[in-house]
């Protein structure tokens, strides 16, 4: 049996069961078909996948850690890796929060990506998340939904992070160690190529939002 504590990759369960959604279900809602059918990847403890399916989506929500799939009612979950998972069908809108594609692995950030590609029909959307151009690391406390958090020690070598995360919850403290590499829109796409997709548009200003595409052929 797992720590309840913490996920596989070190993020502390009951932070993400606390944390609430900061706008990310209502950007996807208004980037898609009203009621689409949506593939979370990396669900977590369902953070964005309640707003979801508040805004009335089916979610089928994927996550390695059953710590974390707990949390999530109402959409049906599966435990698996993203690198490895098919469902052996595909769905209009395929989401990959969270930052996955700034995982300082490229060969894993490309199973990543081809999970999206094997996940979405011919016609539908790949919605990305990434940290936003021009982001800089801050050390300064900051509270979300009860949550207080900040990048307790960082290194910032050309595009390569490296930090811990602190928070507190309910008068607990959490720490997560982790590395991110800061992609640019070229590296991203390359690497969307590799998977057979494109990118379409951004979805916000900073550009931490992107939708993608299968590539026409």
């Amino acid at each position: 049996m797992g720590n309840a504590e913490y996920a596989t990759d070190g993020s502390p369960v009951p932070l993400y069961a606390t944390l609430p959604a900061l706008g990310e279900p209502e950007l996807v809602h208004g980037a898609v078909p009203s009621g689409a059918a949506i593939l979370e990847l990396g669900a977590g403890a369902g953070r964005i996948t309640r707003g979801l399916l508040t805004l009335g989506h089916p979610v089928v929500a994927v996550d390695q850690s059953p710590e974390m799939l707990a949390h999530i009612e109402g959409a049906e979950t599966v435990l698996a890796d993203i690198e490895t998972v098919d469902l052996g069908r595909r769905f209009s809108v395929v989401l990959l929060a969270s930052h996955f594609v700034n995982d300082v692995d490229r060969k894993r950030v490309q199973a990543y990506l081809a999970c999206c590609t094997r996940h979405v029909c011919r016609n539908g959307q790949v919605l990305l998340q990434r940290y936003p151009s021009g982001w800089q690391p801050s050390a300064a406390w900051r509270e979300i939904g009860g949550v207080r958090l900040r990048l307790r020690s960082f290194s910032l070598d050309d595009k390569l992070l490296q930090g811990e995360m602190e928070y507190v919850v309910d008068g607990r403290t959490y720490l997560h160690a982790f590395d991110a590499l800061l992609v640019g829109d070229a590296e991203l796409d390359r690497d969307l190529r590799a998977a057979g997709l494109e990118r379409r548009r951004t979805l916000e200003p900073s550009g931490a939002w992107i939708e993608a595409v299968t590539i026409a052929g």
